[in-house]
């Protein structure tokens, strides 16, 4: 583990710390560390005329759709990208594949287990309290998360876009994104892009998104009980 993934990988515990303050600031300050750290190896690695070097970590467990999504909407955020492959025994079992700036993968991979488990939490306590019962509780649940996901993905992307204003930032990034994508066409030369959308209850997706907007990602906190990193795997 790098020294900038075992920073990240302590800022999110303190997501259970004492501190009210400390545990706020624990993802947003997560997330742009490892932005900041990967626009900086970009430049470094321009300035010496070298490629940016991308590392990869797999998670082997659930790959259904809300948990590829915000698989998919943490990397991005982060300068990274994802591939998800189905397998296993079981439905929706498979892999996901998380490519970044070499030294910030492992604090990617952190702060979607994160976030995954306050939305595990948040959408088991939704589904049970719904008064909306027209509506099969596993189809309320996975439209309650891909609507949470969704309004997620728009405020991790805002917070990358204020990163990201100034123009050396953004010509950076470009050379991050470009070191990504050459990654994955190398590692998976065969990817298949997927055209996949699930269908969803309007009403829990609405729920969802709102809920959305209360996630902690640094300036609001669901409670000192909130779970610490869980492995995905286990549920």
């Amino acid at each position: 583990m790098s020294a900038i993934e075992e920073r990240i990988r302590k800022l999110l515990a303190l997501a259970d710390s004492p501190n009210e303050n400390e545990a706020a600031a624990a993802a947003e300050k997560a997330q742009l560390l490892m932005l900041r750290y990967g626009i900086e190896m970009a430049a470094v690695a321009a300035a010496g005329g070298e490629r940016l070097a991308v590392d990869g970590h797999v998670v082997d467990g659930k790959v259904d759709p809300w948990r590829r999504m915000l698989a998919a909407a943490v990397a991005r955020s982060a300068g990274g990208e994802i591939v998800w492959a189905p397998g296993g025994y079981g439905r929706n079992q498979g892999r996901i594949f998380f490519y970044g700036p070499s030294g910030t993968v492992g604090g990617i991979v952190e702060l979607y287990r994160y976030l995954e488990a306050q939305l595990v939490v948040i959408s088991a306590t939704a589904t049970a309290a719904r008064r909306e019962r027209r509506v099969h509780g596993r189809t309320w649940r996975r439209s309650f998360l891909l609507g949470a996901v969704g309004r997620l993905g728009q405020r991790l992307d805002a917070r990358r876009a204020q990163t990201t204003e100034a123009a050396e930032n953004g010509r950076a990034l470009v050379l991050v994104k470009t070191a990504v994508d050459r990654e994955i066409e190398r590692r998976h030369p065969e990817l298949e892009s997927s055209g996949y959308r699930a269908s969803v209850a309007r009403s829990a997706y609405e729920a969802g998104s709102r809920a959305g907007t209360h996630v902690d990602l640094g300036d609001h906190r669901l409670g000192h009980s909130s779970p610490a990193l869980p492995d995905a795997a286990a549920r």
